[in-house]
């Protein structure tokens, strides 16, 4: 008897469940889940996605190591052409999820292959990088959602961290993240950010070899300001030219960076350019990683690492390589595996 009431009753409650459902939404009152939301993106457009966005295609690796450190990997369905290949800037989402260089990847040299992308149905598109723009208005034109977020200025990085934590709906996790950037920096500020202008360092930021320079408008050049130091290759707005050995030496910069994989070696035994002072006193430097100029969150730590090469001084007692694992552990839960920073 006991059992047949309980019964009646649990009957009573799913009914009058559903007719307050019912009188709800035919009086109006009951709104349905949204199914999609607005996300402004890097260039300011304002972008409407699914609410619940599954399926992305990421089409560079500083959005995938992003994806990563959002805990959102899960949702890639294809990468971009250098995660692919597990070298240069896609070395490092690959050494924190190696399975991913099997995932489809609709880039081929400069070329992007929309039907691949159309095949694999993705909710979204992720694109960043200014020369990638050009690929926004073909996937436009078939429907494809679209959004970007760039991670190319310094100041924005918070602003395109969060973007794609909108996307994966991780919010919390990429505000907690974009206050530790902020904080961060504020620590590096809190070493050089007061050093008079006569006092800064002078640097120069090449590529593989000496002679090409990254001027005013590169992330290279944020990262030796940001760092305290000057860029003698300030007044260049082009893209990467190719300067004289004269030129070096006028601009004589007391400290030289270079990208990845540069041999040294061969920059400081340079029979041009030995009067140049970086030479002179064998300050070099090869940043250790892909990713560490542009494009990736590891770029922030890069602006610590520069520092301490342009003022060993205020970094005495630190192990920068020690500082690198603290700050990837907070972003990516993984210890810094690369070369010795000290």
């Amino acid at each position: 008897m006991k059992t047949k009431t309980l019964g009646i009753i649990a009957v009573v409650i799913v009914a009058a469940g559903i007719f307050a459902g019912w009188y709800l939404y035919s009086s109006g009152t009951f709104e349905p889940a949204p199914t999609t939301k607005t996300v402004i993106d890097s260039r300011g457009e304002a972008v409407e996605i699914p609410a619940d966005v599954q399926r992305i295609v990421a089409l560079r690796s500083g959005i995938i190591e992003t994806l990563i450190a959002l805990g959102a990997e899960d949702k890639l369905v294809g990468i971009d052409e250098s995660t692919k290949a597990g070298t240069g800037y896609g070395e490092f989402p690959i050494q924190l999820r190696p399975n991913l260089i099997d995932m489809s990847c609709p880039v081929t040299g400069k070329d992007l292959n929309v039907e691949e992308i159309i095949a694999l149905d993705p909710d979204v598109v992720l694109i960043g990088g200014y020369g990638r723009l050009k690929w926004v208005q073909p996937l436009l034109e078939f429907n494809l959602t679209v959004v970007v977020a760039h991670f190319e200025e310094l100041g924005n990085f918070t602003r395109d961290l969060k973007i794609i934590g909108q996307v994966v709906n991780k919010e919390e996790k990429a505000q907690e993240l974009a206050t530790y950037v902020d904080n961060y920096l504020a620590s590096i500020d809190d070493k050089v950010g007061n050093i008079p202008d006569g006092e800064k360092v002078s640097a120069y930021f090449c590529s593989h070899d000496a002679y090409s320079v990254y001027g005013c408008t590169t992330f290279e050049h944020v990262e030796i300001v940001t760092a305290g130091g000057t860029n003698v290759g300030e007044e260049i707005t082009t893209w990467l030219p190719t300067i004289s050995p004269e030129q070096l030496i006028a601009w004589n910069p007391e400290v030289i960076f270079t990208l990845e994989g540069t041999d040294t070696d061969a920059i400081l035994t340079d029979e041009k350019i030995q009067t140049v002072s970086a030479i002179a006193n064998g300050k070099v430097y090869s940043i250790p990683e892909a990713g560490w100029d542009f494009g990736s969150l590891r770029s922030i730590f890069a602006i610590n690492w520069v520092a301490s090469k342009l003022y060993p001084e205020k970094y005495e007692g630190v192990n920068i390589t020690n500082d690198a694992t603290q700050y990837y552990q907070a972003i990516w839960n993984v210890n810094y595996e690369g070369p010795s920073l000290d």
